[in-house]
């Protein structure tokens, strides 16, 4: 009787096993989903194996053995591996069409990250995103729209809207313009360009644009080459015959599967991540090709000028790529767009505070710094000078 008893919970373990594992990879949680995943599929191989007989149980022993250093492997890479832990109101980023993600809905989004090793808190703050699904910036409706693109920097994560950048130069210009921030957490080239040529936007930017303003760096290249785990939904770009042409998404259908599967891994993330990362010179060019492209777009299409404000790369970023952070900035000027420094490297050299401690993103003063920079360019660039100085 007992030993029936046993058999049957060996085989009740099983099914149990098996959806437990697809619910925790379906909601990919705790954070260790993936290594609870192992453990149990280890657990579930084991039952099998108990189970078997003759070659059968073999073979299952063999796959004993590889779940078994597959778990050992991510435990071990999910306990060396740089955490952080941030939490966001549920709806703050979704899958969106065209742009690859972005807010699910209007509202206000809490954000928080806390430092894993101490629970201290690095930041704490709201995100009030519009009815146009933008990060809320005040300013004067009726004029024509100064446009900001760009990534986390310009969207202004771990600031509040107060001290977003282009909320920053909006209250610079006493609000006397209309200012939109287009920005949002991930974002690079390709989204810029991807949002020009389908106008996704234009109801909100209008019909006549004032100026348009992407901020960028050299790590950039790493969304538009799909480098990074998190621009997997990202639109894509190769160079072909000199000219920028769209090709879809960076990762479609099973590549998209097996890619999301694998930077769940923090065996994959710990393994992999910094030689995928690694940029080559082909990676740099389709990456100002991509900007340039955008940057002509909006000369075309808009009838405005693109200001390119430039944070440039640590020296040792670039080696191997045949680029430096001039050079770069050089491309961009020649290929028409207004380039301007705003690396802040004598403030920091200062002892200003321009990166939030222990996340890096800009602080409410780089803003404000970088916000007057722009206020005076472009108060050039309406007294017709710039150009001519490009």
């Amino acid at each position: 009787m007992t030993r029936t008893l046993f058999l049957a919970l060996r085989l009740v373990a099983m099914p149990i096993l098996i959806a437990f594992v697809i619910v925790i990879e379906t909601h990919h949680s705790p954070n260790y989903f993936r290594l609870l995943s192992f453990v149990l599929v280890l657990f579930l191989l084991i039952d099998l194996a108990s189970l078997a007989r003759g070659k059968l149980r073999d073979l299952l022993l063999i796959a004993v053995s590889l779940a078994f250093g597959a778990s050992v492997i991510e435990g071990i890479a999910y306990l060396i591996e740089p955490k952080q832990i941030i939490v966001s109101t549920d709806g703050y980023t979704v899958r969106r069409p065209v742009i690859g993600w972005g807010p699910e809905h209007p509202g206000r989004f809490h954000s928080e990250k806390i430092d894993p090793s101490t629970g201290a808190t690095i930041y704490s703050v709201d995100y009030t995103i519009d009815a146009n699904l933008l990060r809320r910036t005040d300013s004067n409706e009726a004029d024509p729209a100064i446009v900001f693109f760009g990534d986390s920097m310009t969207f202004g994560l771990g600031v509040n809207d107060a001290d977003t950048l282009p909320q920053a130069l909006a209250d610079s210009l006493d609000r006397k313009n209309r200012v939109l921030n287009l920005a949002f957490g991930g974002y690079g080239p390709q989204q810029f360009l991807r949002e020009l040529e389908t106008g996704i936007f234009d109801p909100v930017i209008g019909r006549q644009p004032k100026l348009f303003i992407f901020m960028t760096s050299p790590w950039h290249a790493e969304r538009s080459a799909c480098k990074v785990s998190w621009v997997l939904l990202a639109p894509r770009y190769e160079v072909e015959n000199g000219h920028v042409q769209f090709k879809g998404s960076c990762y479609e259908g099973g590549r998209l599967a097996l890619q999301e599967w694998l930077w769940n891994s923090a065996a994959y993330r710990v393994s992999m991540s910094a030689l995928r990362s690694k940029l080559s010179h082909d990676d740099i060019e389709t990456y100002i090709q991509i900007t340039l492209a955008a940057v002509r777009l909006a000369k075309e299409k808009y009838g405005v000028d693109t200001v390119v404000p430039f944070v440039r790369a640590a020296p040792n970023y670039l080696p191997g790529t045949a680029f430096d952070n001039e050079a770069i900035m050089q491309r961009l000027k020649d290929g028409g767009a207004i380039v301007i420094d705003v690396t802040l490297e004598k403030e920091a050299a200062a002892g200003a505070a321009i990166a939030i401690e222990g996340d890096g993103h800009p602080t409410p003063l780089a803003n404000h710094l970088r916000a007057e920079m722009l206020k005076s360019l472009i108060a050039t660039h309406e007294r017709g000078e710039l150009l001519s100085r490009q």
